[in-house]
């Protein structure tokens, strides 16, 4: 306690204003983690049987994502507390804790529910590329084969199925990245508060699907902060050494994983030098050139990748399309067809595109915010900006600026496979801005109240947008990607007993893709079967009135996602179908169709002309 003297009166006050706030943040703590006991309290007592559902946030009543995205938001308030706090306490242990806990909650989700494969696409067909390597012990024309040898590697010596380690190595990646982040921010940031919040956004779950479904793009994402983190430190000159040997081991391990993340990083190096460059003036820390590994980097990648080639033909496409007269198609134009032939409203439109990518545009906007923050007070302030906040300032804008021209002017290759990376310059960026700003309004108690607050309503819109958008669902016009067991042993037996010499045909069920899953690549390749092939919108039944007078003699595989998901896709949107229900109960009634085989997910049919 201490006293002050007002005319002759003693007035009594606290050592500090601040010191029950922490016993507020331990209430707030318990509160959090209480939430934590009532979610998973309802997935205990969640007795739904196991099977084949459009998202999986339907799955589980509406209020039990709340619970989650509640837990992980106490946990970012109290890591915020910390950064504003003019006293250093623990309690960040206690959020991160308790963000980690919801995270893995949301990362065990699939395994939780009992899924066989979390995936139906490309996550089958990287399951083919594993059994690949243990038929032939090699990886052939594997472009990417790093990830495969994992999961090989993981069910040589644990005897894990690669139905599992499909689960089990996105969740280990997630969980790497998470705490990468953390030993790169106690690198990077020299203030310890600038941790905190970087913590705040970098453990929210932005890369969607990346997080929980196999891919080497997306398992080559998380590991980027480890990389950072060894390559930053192998830069200084001191005790660089062991660092060196182990970012060049790295290094062909990435290029082993993923080309364009590959290419992704080669850039973030390149930047890494120009920032050292513009440095020089007012150095604060020598950081050596990158030249040796640069080179070590862009011969080998040259040397293995064929994927160089695709990132070229997209670039002739935006030069081509930049100096045309009539354009050329893009993402943006086949998003602005595509909502120009349906009648949909403006808040719809925002809706949807929020849906899909409103974490991202949401870390956008605040990139933004921040670096116009930094120019408008940089010689009012004095603000000092130091060689790893100009570094995420260029990367940002480069790849931000890059990502605009492949949405407006290519539409052969994804946007968001770069824009996603941005994310690593927006963390840092937004730390070390609002890092910045806290510092120079320390002495404005009121105004970092209501920082706090508007950062806080940010931090909840990003968690609850990456949080619905983990999964894909209906809600992001995508289909939940579990394959079923019952799918699996359906299409084991055709293939025992089917006809080679008959084409198949398929709606819902991908059959080349579950072929690469059941014998592996080079088996599917034999047979012929590496491609998808749709049967006709309708049946064709608005011209005839039967199925066999389309295709001579074949088989038919109808599964349950095909009878359902443009009903689930576009509810509202009738005219968009490609199949009705109607068609179905056509389908069965059809003369020149026998049904062969039937369960509750998959069907069966010859087609016999």
């Amino acid at each position: 306690m201490r006293h002050r003297y007002f005319n002759g009166r003693i007035k009594v006050f606290s050592k500090n204003k601040y010191i029950n706030t922490t016993r507020y943040i331990k209430i707030v703590s318990i509160l959090g983690f209480i939430i934590i006991l009532l979610a998973l309290n309802i997935i205990i007592n969640s007795h739904s049987p196991n099977v084949y559902g459009f998202s999986i946030y339907k799955m589980y009543p509406w209020y039990f994502w709340i619970l989650i995205i509640m837990a992980i938001f106490i946990g970012q308030i109290i890591l915020m507390y910390n950064a504003i706090s003019k006293y250093e306490t623990n309690t960040w242990h206690i959020g991160f804790l308790m963000i980690i806990i919801s995270n893995l909650i949301l990362l065990f989700m699939p395994i939780i529910k009992g899924y066989f494969i979390h995936g139906r696409e490309d996550v089958l067909t990287h399951v083919g590329y594993m059994i690949d390597i243990e038929n032939n012990h090699n990886i052939g024309s594997n472009a990417y084969p790093m990830l495969h040898i994992i999961g090989f590697t993981l069910k040589s010596f644990s005897g894990i199925s690669y139905n599992d380690i499909t689960m089990f190595l996105p969740l280990f990646y997630s969980l790497l990245y998470i705490f990468s982040w953390y030993i790169l921010g106690k690198y990077v940031f020299k203030n310890k508060r600038d941790i905190f919040i970087m913590l705040a956004f970098s453990s929210i779950l932005l890369l969607g699907s990346k997080n929980v479904m196999l891919s080497p793009n997306g398992q080559a994402i998380l590991f980027v902060p480890f990389f950072l983190y060894i390559f930053f430190k192998s830069r200084l000159p001191k005790k660089a050494v062991p660092y060196s040997i182990l970012l060049i081991i790295l290094s062909f391990f990435i290029i082993f994983s993923h080309p364009l993340v590959t290419i992704l990083l080669t850039i973030t190096i390149l930047l890494s030098d120009f920032t050292m460059y513009l440095n020089n003036k007012n150095p604060e820390i020598k950081i050596k050139k990158s030249t040796n590994l640069l080179s070590i980097m862009v011969c080998s990648f040259l040397v293995w990748s064929s994927y160089l080639h695709i990132l070229a033909y997209s670039l002739e496409n935006i030069m081509y399309t930049l100096m045309s007269t009539d354009g050329g198609s893009s993402e943006f134009g086949r998003y602005q067809t595509s909502l120009s032939s349906v009648h949909i409203s403006l808040l719809e439109i925002v809706g949807m595109v929020l849906s899909i990518y409103g974490p991202y545009l949401l870390l956008s906007v605040l990139s933004a915010i921040c670096i116009i923050y930094i120019i408008a007070f940089r010689k009012k302030d004095n603000i000092k900006v130091n060689y790893y906040h100009k570094l995420s300032i260029l990367g940002w804008m480069l790849l931000v600026f890059f990502s605009l021209l492949l949405f407006l002017l290519n539409d052969q290759f994804g946007f968001v496979r770069v824009y996603s990376y941005s994310i690593f310059f927006s963390v840092i960026l937004i730390a070390y801005s609002i890092g910045i700003f806290l510092r120079r309004s320390s002495d404005k108690r009121n105004s970092n109240l209501k920082f706090l607050m508007a950062i806080s309503s940010v931090l909840i819109l990003i968690t609850g947008l990456s949080t619905y958008s983990l999964f894909l669902s209906p809600a992001i016009l995508k289909i939940d990607q579990q394959t079923p067991e019952s799918e699996f042993s359906a299409m084991k037996t055709f293939y025992k007993v089917k006809e080679n010499s008959y084409p198949v045909l398929e709606r819902g069920t991908v059959n080349y893709r579950v072929h690469n899953a059941i014998y592996g690549i080079s088996a599917s390749k034999k047979k012929g079967i590496t491609r998808e092939n749709q049967v006709i919108d309708h049946f064709g039944y608005d011209n005839n009135s039967s199925l066999s007078y389309s295709y001579k003699k074949s088989y038919l595989l109808i599964s349950y996602i095909g009878r359902n998901q443009d009903q689930n896709l576009l509810p509202k949107f009738e005219d968009r179908w490609s199949f009705n229900y109607s068609d179905f109960m056509h389908l069965d009634n059809d003369v020149g169709v026998t049904k062969i085989y039937s369960d509750k997910f998959s069907d069966v049919y010859i087609i016999s002309p």
